[in-house]
């Protein structure tokens, strides 16, 4: 059992909290505009509801899962830089919001989304995950068996994370698939308009996929 809180516990970050407590972990889910809403879903699945820097600071895992302008929020209201210090966070976000066309997918140049976000805490653990699929698709698909079983790519530049990493992939009911590390020529597959992005994808065809991708930068041919 690990200890695990949920830093906004929305769609992505509700789901994984329902996933999560139903494998038998410790869950915390944190930082919502409607409390109510927020001790509702705790109740519903067996967690429990606190203030962000409460949850982090009893947590092992924190899952960031806010929108993209809000992460530093969500970071400082976690309890700072300082309190994700030591422990492995999983980031579902990306990189959406306001540009000069209307909302969309932010130009970040040469820089991925997970390194702009880990380098806001860089004494934590960083792993992107769970970012590629819609919520409702991966409330819907998980705990396939088989053939079916569908990939979630994660990436991270801390090897002994992987092991971790792919536990908590396989316990939400996934097949982990690693992309790599943080460098935009392997997450960046990862994310919006990359290769990977917004694809169902099988252990086989996933392999493959980033065997070939890896190094690249991202075609841009991927979903926005």
């Amino acid at each position: 059992m690990t200890r695990i809180a949920i830093v906004g516990a929305g769609h992505i970050g509700g789901n994984l909290a329902r996933l999560y407590a139903a494998a038998g972990h410790d869950v915390t889910v944190s930082f919502a505009q409607d409390q109510d809403k927020l001790s509702a879903l705790a109740a519903q699945i067996g967690a429990a509801a606190a203030d962000p820097a409460r949850a982090v600071a009893q947590a092992e895992v924190v899952v960031i899962s806010v929108p993209w302008g809000v992460v530093d929020t969500a970071i400082e209201r976690a309890g700072g830089p300082g309190a994700l210090a030591g422990k492995l966070v999983i980031d579902t976000t990306n990189q959406f919001g306001r540009t000069a066309n209307g909302f969309g997918v932010l130009d970040l140049g040469d820089t991925s989304a997970a390194a702009v976000n880990s380098a806001k805490a860089p004494q934590a653990t960083w792993v992107k995950a769970f970012n590629t699929l819609t919520a409702g698709f991966q409330a819907s698909s998980a705990g396939r068996t088989g053939p079916d079983r569908v990939v979630i790519f994660y990436a991270t530049d801390h090897d002994d994370a992987a092991a971790a990493a792919e536990r908590l992939i396989k316990d939400a009911g996934f097949d982990p698939v690693r992309t790599g590390a943080l460098a935009r020529t392997e997450v960046g597959h990862q994310e919006p308009k990359g290769d990977l992005y917004g694809e169902e994808f099988h252990h086989e065809d996933a392999a493959a996929a980033v065997g070939r991708l890896r190094g690249t930068p991202p075609s841009g041919r991927g979903r926005p």
